[in-house]
């Protein structure tokens, strides 16, 4: 998986340097299509915050043990 670091300068030379995605993925040493998907997506999937996951198993068994 790619970082969030590499996604910003990837992001930032397509957009703000002007760079084709094409060269932008030469630069990177990047396949062209995964340079198309960071476009598309500001972070990395799972990088996004998410909430806490419920465990409602371990709460009905706290009475018990």
């Amino acid at each position: 998986m790619k970082g969030v670091e590499l996604y910003g300068r990837v992001r930032y030379a397509v957009q703000i340097e002007g760079l084709s995605e094409r060269a932008a993925a030469r630069r990177f040493g990047l396949d062209p299509r995964t340079v198309n998907k960071m476009m598309k997506f500001s972070v990395p999937p799972g990088c996004a915050t998410q909430l806490p996951r419920a465990n409602p198993g371990v709460r009905e068994l706290r009475s018990v043990l």
